[in-house]
């Protein structure tokens, strides 16, 4: 009787360790592929890319504790990947992948214009500005250009400039002079007016005493009766 219950109790041990045994992490794995399958027809990888890229982390690293035999490991980190998958999946609404499409394109070209609107050099905006005849005030034609040079000056308060002005050869030297600088100080005013502080400017009068153009003609006294901006020298 003995010896039968000891054939059985073998055979059973026998049977139980022919059994495959499940992994305690293999359900947690499973599911969490699941998610993340789900997340990425949802767009996840396009429309919540960090969370989506933090789930494949979290279900690479249960996989490797799994295969390491840390199943307890594994089954937390499982759990992790099907959250933060569950969230992507959430933060996917459909059609999201457009929108952020149209959003980056939006940002990309914004952020040409700005690095366009960065390389342009004081250099590069600083022209002649003209007058009319015995006149000091700012042309319609000129305030374009003054405009750009006041959208620099503003974006960087340590740009410096100094305005020179400069009338044609008629007149005397003394009226001339007081000429040019009005026409100097009519165009700080402008730059004052679009936002340009005043101490990143300096003015000064040269009358008629540095011709560009030496004929008698209306021409060359047209070319003569400006102001030139120029940038100064950081001190």
């Amino acid at each position: 009787m003995i010896g039968l219950r000891r054939i059985a109790a073998i055979g059973l041990i026998g049977l139980t360790a022919g059994c495959p045994k499940t992994k305690t992490s293999d359900l947690e794995l499973a599911a969490a592929r699941d998610a993340i399958e789900a997340a990425r027809k949802a767009k996840a990888s396009d429309c919540a890319t960090e969370i989506f890229k933090s789930a494949e982390a979290a279900i690479a690293e249960a996989n490797r504790l799994a295969e390491t035999g840390d199943h307890e490991g594994a089954r937390f980190k499982a759990g992790e990947a099907e959250s933060l998958a569950n969230q992507a999946r959430g933060a996917s609404p459909p059609g999201c992948e457009k929108l952020k499409g149209d959003e980056e394109e939006a940002d990309a070209a914004a952020s040409g214009d700005t690095q366009a609107g960065a390389n342009v050099s004081l250099e590069d905006l600083l022209e002649t500005i003209y007058f009319d005849y015995n006149q000091a005030h700012i042309r319609e034609d000129s305030k374009a250009v003054l405009s750009r040079v006041a959208d620099a000056m503003t974006s960087n308060p340590e740009l410096k400039i100094e305005i020179e002005g400069h009338c044609d050869l008629r007149g005397s030297t003394e009226y001339n002079l007081h000429l040019g600088e009005r026409r100097a100080q009519a165009v700080l005013k402008y730059l004052v007016t679009q936002g340009v502080r005043s101490e990143q400017i300096e003015t000064i009068s040269y009358g008629e005493e540095r011709p560009i153009d030496l004929d008698e003609t209306e021409t060359a006294h047209q070319r003569n009766r400006r102001a030139e901006l120029k940038k100064r020298a950081a001190q």
